[in-house]
């Protein structure tokens, strides 16, 4: 080797050995570990302080919180959300969110972040939905100033794993009684959108009463005022026994045995939402139940029953279908219900209904871009 590389080699560690000497350079170091230690801290504090008066509905808090400076990121173990006037029931609990640099973006010159949800719970019950509803532009801008100070960089892509969603009418009642989604995993892509890309993307899917897989794909315009959206829905194979929990009480029947398969498009845009839902009942089986339903309700569910009973009987396959449409504008919800009759009706007796979804619903071109007015 030269001469050169050995003398180079000496100064730096010359260098090496006095900066190592030096009470500055343990200083510098000793003060960022100081930093390390107590930052975490005093932002847990001040956070849960915020959350615990940010809104008048509900209140929040974290458990735990850590940073991670390699990898530019940190960490909020135990976040949950209660309603103040029922404190000692959580309707958001999720394990861990952990937020870092999204370096994808930042190697193109964009600083965002990425959200990774673990192990997240959601409760939605009547309570709670009523008290959102009451005051819906209070809870909008309860929820966006939360938003801004847990996440204060634009969000990139935020992915769910391992999370569960449930909807009861009560938080108390069995877990076996209410709806709920088990092993969510789903990802919204494009989250912080602009006038060049406009869409955001979500792709979820979950377990069903631990049953069956549901499959949930959307576009979502978050500039638009009101939001638009569109969204696909799938569901294989559900084992109808499983929901007799749910349903106990609400209709006088019990499924022994048979499957759903549902297929679905709606589209929501200025006001209004439009759409189909198309099950598919396979091999089915039902017993009456002791409980009384009087009246209009009554008198429904023994035509319903009267007539698929009769469809049943006919179809060699012994599959129950029908495409319901339905619409929601200007606080009126509909369904088309001769629709609904005739097609279970000719699936039944002539021409079977396509299992699938159909394509045949999405956002107008309108949606799919932002006008300057929207800004």
């Amino acid at each position: 080797m030269s001469a050169h590389y050995f003398s180079g080699r000496t100064a730096i560690m010359k260098t090496l050995k006095k900066l190592f000497r030096s009470p500055y350079f343990w200083g510098v170091i000793l003060f960022l570990i100081i930093a390390r230690a107590v930052t975490p801290i005093f932002i847990l504090r001040q956070t849960n302080k915020f959350l615990a008066n940010f809104s008048e509905t509900y209140s929040g808090h974290i458990e735990d919180f850590d940073i991670s400076l390699i990898r530019g990121a940190y960490q909020m173990e135990g976040f949950s959300l209660r309603l103040k006037a029922q404190p000692e029931e959580e309707f958001v609990f999720i394990q861990v969110v952990d937020v870092s640099i999204a370096w994808r973006e930042l190697f193109m010159g964009k600083i965002n972040t990425d959200i990774e949800v673990d192990k997240a719970k959601l409760v939605i019950t009547n309570k709670i939905m009523n008290a959102f509803s009451k005051q819906p532009n209070e809870s909008k801008k309860d929820s966006e100033e939360a938003a801004s100070k847990l996440f204060p960089v634009r969000v990139g892509r935020i992915d769910v794993k391992n999370s569960n969603f449930e909807f009861a009418e009560l938080l108390s009642i069995p877990e076996a009684q209410r709806w709920r989604i088990s092993n969510m995993q789903g990802r919204l892509s494009n989250v912080t959108a602009n006038e060049n890309a406009p869409l955001s993307l979500l792709s979820a899917r979950g377990d069903l009463f631990n049953s069956s897989t549901i499959k949930i794909v959307s576009q979502l315009n978050l500039l638009k005022k009101p939001i638009a959206w569109d969204v696909d829905v799938e569901l294989r194979e559900f084992n109808l026994p499983n929901a007799n929990g749910f349903l106990k009480n609400k209709v006088p029947m019990t499924f022994t045995s048979g499957k759903l398969d549902l297929y679905s498009e709606i589209r929501s845009e200025k006001n209004s939402i439009q759409g189909y839902v198309k099950p598919f009942l396979h091999k089915i089986d039902v017993v009456a139940n002791a409980e009384v339903f009087n009246g209009f309700k009554q008198f429904a569910i023994e035509v319903s029953a009267a007539t698929a009973n009769l469809i049943l009987r006919s179809a060699k396959d012994k599959t129950l279908a029908t495409k319901v449409l339905f619409s929601y504008e200007k606080g009126e919800f509909n369904i088309n219900s001769a629709k609904a009759i005739s097609e279970a009706f000719k699936n039944g007796f002539s021409e079977k209904i396509p299992e699938g979804i159909d394509d045949e619903i999405s956002l107008s071109k309108d949606s799919m871009n932002i006008s300057k007015r929207e800004d």
